[in-house]
């Protein structure tokens, strides 16, 4: 899931500011899905802002140590 929503930074970026209840008034003015988590952080979905999706890194092959 952490690729799929935006960071707390993209969330000051877009909204620009860091007080969480004008990034509320923000999405909830500009009528974009979020939601508040059990932290009071505010979750935007990257689809919803239009966001393009940041692909997770490729993980390495994984090998034993013990191959001769």
């Amino acid at each position: 899931m952490p690729g799929e929503v935006l960071s707390r930074a993209e969330v000051e970026e877009i909204t620009r500011t860091p007080i969480r209840v004008l990034q509320l008034a923000f999405f909830t003015q500009n009528r974009i899905p979020h939601y508040v988590n059990e932290y009071n952080r505010v979750i935007v979905l990257r689809k919803a802002v239009g966001a393009p999706e940041t692909p997770e890194a490729p993980r390495p092959v994984w090998r034993s140590n013990k191959e001769v």
